[in-house]
C-alpha cells in the first residue's frame, strides 16, 4: 500500500495543475512551478506584463525553462501505461473544472487559475491553497485553544450549578422533614381537641336531656293539677246557688293552694363548642 501511496504522488508531481494531463513539453518558471509550455503560455497570453504563477500567484518572467529530467518521468510513466492521477471532484472548479489551486481570501473559498483571471476575482487577494490552509490552520488552532478554555469554564460551571441545586434539595429535603413532623403535631392535637369537644358535647347533650325530661314531667303534672281544679270551679260556676256554696271554702282554699313552679333553668348553649357551666 505504501508503494501504491509513492507511485500516486508521482503520477500527481507529473500532472499538469492548468489541464490535469501527463505534462507536454513541461517547463519550469521562475517560482519553480512546472507547467506544459502550450498551458501557461496560453493562459499569460494578451499580457504585457505581471506574469503571475497559476497555482502560487508569484510574479515571474517570460522566462520558461525546459525541464527534461520530468518529461522523461512522464514517458516512463506512459510506457507503464499508467493514467495520470485525477483529483476527486470536490478538488475541482464546479465552473470552469480546472484544479482548485488558489484560496480567495475576500470570498473565503478555493477557486482555480481562471476564477483567479476572471473579473469575479482578479482584484481580489488570492493566495496558494497550502499557504492559506497554515494561515487557517493556526487561526483555528487559536480558537480552538479559546473554545476549550471556554469549555472548561462551562463545565466547571455545570459543576457548580449541580453542587448548588444539590445542596438546596437537601435543605428542601430536611425544611420538608421538619414541616411533615409540625404538621403531625398539629394533627394529634386536633385529634385530642377533636376528642375532647365531641366529650364535651356529650356531656352537654345529655345534661339538656335530663333537665328537659325534669322539666317536661313537672309541667305536665301542673297542668294535669290545674285542669282538675279549672273543670271544679266551672261545674260550680254553673251550679245551682245552693250547689255552688256547698263546700265552696275548701273549692277556695284549693285555688289558694294552686303554686305555679317554674321549670329549672337551663342556661342558653351558645354555640362554638362550649357552654355556660
Amino acid at each position: 500500500m505504501a508503494a501504491a501511496a509513492q507511485l500516486g504522488n508521482l503520477q500527481e508531481e507529473a500532472t499538469c495543475s492548468i489541464c490535469l494531463d501527463y505534462f507536454t513539453d513541461p517547463v519550469t518558471i521562475d517560482c519553480g512551478h512546472n507547467f506544459c509550455h502550450s498551458c501557461i503560455t496560453a493562459s499569460w497570453k494578451g499580457r504585457d506584463g505581471n506574469f503571475s504563477c497559476p497555482q502560487c500567484r508569484d510574479i515571474s518572467g517570460q522566462s520558461l525553462r525546459p525541464n527534461r529530467q520530468l518529461r522523461n518521468i512522464v514517458g516512463m510513466l506512459k510506457q507503464l501505461q499508467l493514467p495520470p492521477v485525477k483529483p476527486p471532484e470536490e478538488n475541482l472548479c464546479k465552473k470552469h473544472g480546472e484544479k482548485l489551486l488558489l484560496f480567495c481570501a475576500e470570498d473565503q473559498r478555493m477557486i482555480c487559475w481562471v476564477c483567479r483571471e476572471s473579473k469575479e476575482h482578479k482584484t481580489h487577494a488570492a493566495s496558494p491553497i497550502v499557504e492559506a490552509a497554515e494561515e487557517h490552520k493556526v487561526k483555528l488552532q487559536e480558537w480552538l485553544h479559546l473554545l476549550k478554555k471556554e469549555e472548561t469554564y462551562v463545565q466547571e460551571s455545570k459543576v457548580k450549578e449541580e453542587e448548588q441545586y444539590k445542596t438546596m434539595r437537601n435543605k428542601l429535603r430536611t425544611e420538608k422533614k421538619i414541616l411533615e413532623s409540625e404538621i403531625e403535631k398539629l394533627r394529634q392535637l386536633l385529634k385530642e381537641n377533636e376528642q375532647t369537644l365531641h366529650g364535651r358535647l356529650k356531656e352537654m347533650e345529655k345534661k339538656i336531656t335530663m333537665v328537659e325530661n325534669a322539666n317536661i314531667t313537672k309541667l305536665s303534672y301542673q297542668i294535669t293539677s290545674l285542669n282538675a281544679v279549672i273543670t271544679e270551679i266551672g261545674k260550680k260556676c254553673e251550679a245551682p246557688a245552693w250547689e255552688l256554696l256547698k263546700d265552696v271554702r275548701s273549692t277556695l282554699s284549693r285555688c289558694n293552694n294552686v303554686k305555679i313552679q317554674n321549670p329549672e333553668a337551663v342556661k342558653s348553649y351558645k354555640g362554638k363548642y362550649h357552654c355556660d357551666d
